[in-house]
């Protein structure tokens, strides 16, 4: 599997120069950069533009809502680690028939139940991708659930492999596990 490299937003539509206001909803989209396979521009576009261009000449492309809150971003990879290694199933750890069978937001009321702990593994893993610590190798399917395959980078011989369940999760839902592990850091 490839590593992208995507820019980052600026806070204004590329089309109209238009600032965008916090809670005001826009597009982002992708388009190839240069001739270096795996390299994409992002483009933000105000709705308005979006509407009158279309997508011609992108490669993807999603809705997303501006803050110009910074959230406080997770990027102590010691800590990372740590609610990785005590939220992630250990190998060989299926889910139980129950867990298969319930429905996405239902579970235990516990403190953290295995679902908020799944939540926790999966984005503190894209945390350790974003740091590089953990590269994403593929998916794997079992029953009705889907599975992101990491590895530590390294040698051969020297890494680990490790499997989240993907708890299927959308900006927002990724955003409240975030605010929820800065709220226990």
């Amino acid at each position: 599997m490839s590593d992208f490299k995507i820019s980052r937003g600026h806070g204004r539509c590329a089309v109209t120069g238009h600032e965008f206001a916090d809670g005001e909803k826009y597009i982002v989209a992708l388009r190839p950069e240069g001739e270096q396979e795996g390299v994409f521009q992002r483009v933000d576009i105000c709705m308005e533009a979006w509407e009158r261009q279309g997508e011609e000449g992108y490669v993807a492309w999603w809705p997303t809502e501006y803050s110009s809150k910074r959230k406080p971003a997770l990027l102590d990879p010691d800590a990372l680690w740590e609610v990785f290694h005590k939220a992630r199933r250990k190998k060989g750890e299926e889910p139980t028939q129950a867990e298969e069978d319930a429905e996405p937001d239902a579970g235990p009321a516990e403190e953290f139940s295995r679902e908020d702990l799944d939540r926790f593994a999966y984005v503190a893993a894209l945390g350790l991708m974003r740091l590089k610590k953990l590269k994403l190798k593929g998916t794997r399917r079992s029953r009705k659930r889907e599975y992101l395959v990491f590895e530590t980078p390294g040698r051969a011989g020297q890494r680990e492999s490790f499997e989240v369940l993907n708890p299927e999760l959308d900006e927002a839902g990724v955003e409240q596990i975030q605010d929820r592990l800065a709220d226990l850091a």
